[in-house]
């Protein structure tokens, strides 16, 4: 009986043990693609921001945009390695980029410009991705802190996002 006992604590144990290690272990997206390490958002920039814009139907709605220290809206942001694009990715045939980029679709890169930052696909074609800057604006006479929502090589202002739907509404 005191045998089994043993047997089983010991079973348990590194049983236990096994799994503590899986789950010490850190979450990786592949090297293979040339990711550096994960992107720190600027923190002037984190948080929820909501802006009023027009839905496909043409009726203004108030959309969010969440920015965490990694991501935005989930999307995990990464600092590309440019050493490995240049060796796999651009002096690559057409098929293994082709094939590279269809890899990384859902692979996001952040770069830092001015006090904000860009999000770009991984493999940037064509564009110039999203630009998240972090401005002052003036809403009924007070100032306050908003976030410029910008596209392409401008950067063209697309909306004005704001900490609190309130703030949305009332900037139009």
């Amino acid at each position: 009986m005191k045998k089994r006992l043993v047997y089983l604590f010991s079973v348990v144990f590194f049983v236990f043990l096994g799994l503590l290690q899986l789950g010490l272990k850190p979450q990786k997206v592949e090297a293979a693609y040339g990711i550096l390490h994960p992107y720190s958002t600027p923190v002037a920039t984190r948080g929820n921001w909501y802006y009023l814009d027009r839905d496909s139907k043409g009726i203004q709605k108030i959309y969010t945009v969440k920015i965490t220290a990694h991501a935005v809206d989930k999307d995990k942001l990464y600092v590309p390695s440019q050493k490995y694009f240049e060796k796999h990715v651009y002096n690559a045939s057409e098929k293994k980029r082709n094939q590279f980029i269809e890899k990384t679709k859902n692979i996001y890169a952040g770069y830092n410009y001015k006090k904000g930052f860009n999000v770009n696909n991984w493999v940037s074609l064509a564009g110039d991705g999203v630009y998240y800057i972090p401005v002052t604006r003036k809403v009924k006479g007070k100032k306050v802190k908003a976030l410029r929502i910008a596209t392409g090589a401008g950067p063209y202002t697309a909306a004005y996002a704001y900490k609190t739907k309130k703030l949305a509404r009332l900037a139009k």
